[in-house]
């Protein structure tokens, strides 16, 4: 009864009721990553005892492991030339707000906002400055716009690369992907719990969670693993695709910017999918057109796989039995998207962060049509 109501407590100082929960967790150490909505602090900056108890258990169990394993009683540091261990620093878990804090400082005036070091006195924030829905929405704009003017105006493929970064597509691809990174570094290397969210836990944190887990867990880099970790961290924890993607709905709704909730999401964690594809192939048991053809069935409805914004909703709709699922037609066209230079390995994938960002790049074979491999 108590950790009910120690439950029902977080979840009411959270966003939609968001708590913390364990989506990836180390067989070896205590490392894990947790993922939730922000907390209803506000203006008079509220505080939850459920909710500090609560991540203060997590932090508690992750310590003591690694203590009884024979880990520093502190912070127990992994040498690496990937990630910098910070000796002043000593908390024993992380909390990765995704959002800019002058968002997450905006929020308090609507009830919300995030975790104070006085309620969370052993913990680290860190604010990931990642733009919300309608700021991705306006680079996916511009740089669809940007792909469909280059193929006949000659002034813009003379400075093509600078009118890419001028969308700030790949600069907030690179911030998603740097904020997965030390999601992954802080588990594998410090071993401790990280809790990510930014504000209802459904968007941002979907795709830096998944991609943490991309660089942790070679499982989740074959075809198969990928399924399950769309499955888990994209379906069962709520990214609303219908409210995304609009299926079915007006074109005078889409186009109503004002109230418009509509946001390539989804399509950008295939693209950051994509920029460790490219630069580190062997890694990954599919090829690249796998993501293309995953990023195209997000729209053409072909599937029920992304339809509706909640498990609840497709299974109320009964979509397991009324539609096909991509995975069960993606499986059964294997060979057309396997690797042949792929590696079985059970390493996980932390390369140095300059070298991952500066390589980031578009991806051509989805934004330009005529340069897709047959």
């Amino acid at each position: 009864k108590s950790g009910a109501k120690l439950l029902i407590g977080t979840a009411a100082f959270r966003s939609e009721a968001r708590f913390p929960v364990l989506t990836w967790g180390s067989a070896v150490h205590a490392g894990s990553i947790w993922r939730s909505s922000q907390p209803k602090v506000g203006i008079q900056t509220n505080r939850s005892a459920a909710d500090e108890a609560y991540m203060q258990l997590i932090a508690n169990a992750a310590y003591n492991f690694n203590v009884k394993h024979g880990g520093n009683p502190l912070i127990t540091p992994v040498v690496s030339s990937n990630f910098k261990l910070d000796n002043e620093s000593q908390y024993r878990y992380k909390i990765l707000d995704l959002r800019p804090k002058s968002s997450a400082v905006a929020n308090r005036t609507q009830g919300y906002g995030y975790e104070t070091p006085t309620g969370y006195p052993q913990c680290d924030l860190k604010f990931c400055n990642i733009g919300n829905i309608h700021a991705v929405t306006s680079a996916f704009e511009k740089i669809c716009h940007l792909c469909v003017k280059g193929r006949s105006d000659t002034n813009t493929l003379f400075r093509w690369a600078g009118a890419v970064e001028d969308t700030k597509w790949l600069q907030f691809s690179r911030l998603i992907l740097k904020a997965a990174h030390e999601c992954a570094c802080e588990v594998n290397f410090k071993r401790i719990p990280v809790l990510v969210h930014c504000s209802h836990g459904w968007d941002r944190t979907s795709q830096v969670c998944a991609l943490a887990q991309i660089f942790l867990d070679p499982h989740y880099r074959t075809m198969a693993g990928f399924a399950h970790l769309i499955e888990k961290d994209f379906l069962s924890f709520g990214h609303p695709f219908h409210l995304r993607t609009a299926h079915g709905e007006s074109r005078e709704m889409m186009n109503n910017t004002a109230s418009s909730q509509t946001s390539p999401i989804f399509v950008q964690y295939l693209d950051c999918v994509w920029q460790l594809v490219q630069q580190y192939p062997d890694y990954f048991e599919f090829k690249e057109n796998f993501l293309v053809e995953i990023a195209d069935h997000i729209y053409s409805c072909r599937f029920g796989t992304f339809l509706c914004d909640t498990e609840r909703d497709r299974v109320r709709a009964n979509l397991h039995d009324k539609t096909y699922s991509i995975w069960d037609f993606l499986m059964s066209e294997k060979s057309r998207f396997e690797n042949s230079t792929f590696k079985k390995t059970s390493q996980k994938l932390i390369p140095p962060l300059s070298s991952l960002l500066q390589r980031v790049r578009l991806w051509e074979d989805y934004f330009i049509l005529d340069r897709r491999s047959a």
